[in-house]
């Protein structure tokens, strides 16, 4: 039984307490005292002062992390603000999460060939890339589970890296010959090869389409060729820049070589040249969603600033190539970490829209 006696000692010791700790000095943690930032460790801090939510620290992406690849990811090369060195970069397609893939210190002596793809396996594990190492051409895959690099062969010109969809295959072009690498025997074979300007091999791993000067042709996955497509270009004119819709279903490319330079697209199932704007489609990617482009770009305004410079937005444009639908909202995270341009290079996990 709690007694009275006991009672009034407790009350007495609760007081006391109160009394003191009411009296005593504020905390040196209190929530108002502030860290100053070095800006000599973190260049991009004075550009953050109206985004507090951005971390300084570089965010790294860390293979296999639910969150980061719980939805598709864009991936590009930049560099941040006091950095020399581009490196590849990932994020959400909205542009928020930027994430770095691989430390700047892989490409100091690792050269990449900036004009050659990489290509990300689609369990977003491996990177296939194209560089010098002591000026001697070479094909790299960058396992970012392990953080090293894995030689594949040697070689030069134009990769045109394929991934099988088990992502245990990476098939590419070096010296003139056409190799497969399987990634889990490490072992390297020639394949009878598939000439082309640019290889694609589509979703389901059974053909090929290669580009070719002024149109494609299906191959199938033996190099057998299947169908010819000719788009009847002048000789002069030079398809560039192609890419393929993640389903397969949709190829887009530039002509380069007239007047203005003009970007297409086409369904490769019927190819007819239905689709054309000017312009040469950098920034252009097509969506995970079935018909859609996806184009990331800067949208210039007639006002000014204070400094008598145009005003500017980043911002993602949509389109539906069916219905000549568009949207358009603001790119996420601009500026971050002193990062200018966003220019994607390719839409990765995939798989994480098939859920």
């Amino acid at each position: 039984m709690f007694s009275p006696k006991r009672h009034c000692v407790f009350i007495l010791v609760f007081s006391l307490i109160v009394f003191l700790t009411g009296c005593s000095e504020p905390s040196s943690q209190s929530t108002t005292n502030t860290t100053a930032v070095d800006v000599a460790k973190y260049p991009w801090a004075k550009e953050h002062k109206n985004h507090p939510e951005w971390p300084l620290e570089i965010r790294e992406e860390v293979y296999g992390d639910a969150d980061t690849f719980s939805t598709p990811r864009l991936m590009f090369w930049n560099k941040y603000k006091g950095s020399d060195v581009r490196t590849l970069w990932s994020s959400r397609l909205d542009g928020s999460d930027r994430r770095r893939i691989i430390p700047e210190e892989v490409f100091i002596e690792f050269r990449p060939v900036g004009l050659h793809k990489v290509a990300r396996s689609p369990d977003s594990r491996y990177i296939a890339i194209s560089g010098y190492i002591n000026d001697r051409a070479t094909r790299q895959l960058y396992d970012t589970k392990e953080k090293k690099l894995i030689t594949m062969s040697g070689g030069g010109g134009h990769p045109s890296f394929n991934w099988t969809s088990d992502s245990d295959n990476v098939i590419f072009y070096a010296d003139g010959k056409h190799y497969n690498y399987n990634v889990s025997t490490a072992t390297l074979t020639q394949r009878k090869i598939i000439y082309s300007d640019e290889l694609f091999l589509l979703p389901d791993d059974k053909e090929f389409l290669a580009i070719k000067h002024d149109g494609f042709w299906i191959h199938k996955f033996n190099g057998e060729v299947v169908r010819k497509v000719n788009f009847g270009f002048p000789r002069p004119w030079e398809m560039r820049n192609h890419r393929i819709s993640p389903d397969g279903k949709y190829l887009a490319f530039m002509t380069h070589g007239r007047d203005d330079f003009h970007f297409h697209w086409v369904n490769i199932a019927n190819p007819e040249i239905e689709h054309s704007e000017k312009g040469e489609g950098n920034g252009v990617i097509f969506s995970p969603e079935e018909d859609y482009l996806l184009e990331y770009t800067i949208k210039h305004s007639k006002e000014r600033d204070e400094k008598g410079f145009y005003l500017s937005e980043r911002v993602i444009k949509t389109k539906n190539i069916v219905t000549d639908e568009q949207l358009e909202t603001l790119i996420k995270e601009k500026y971050i970490w002193g990062m200018r341009s966003l220019t994607p290079i390719a839409i990765t996990n995939l798989v994480a829209q098939e859920r």
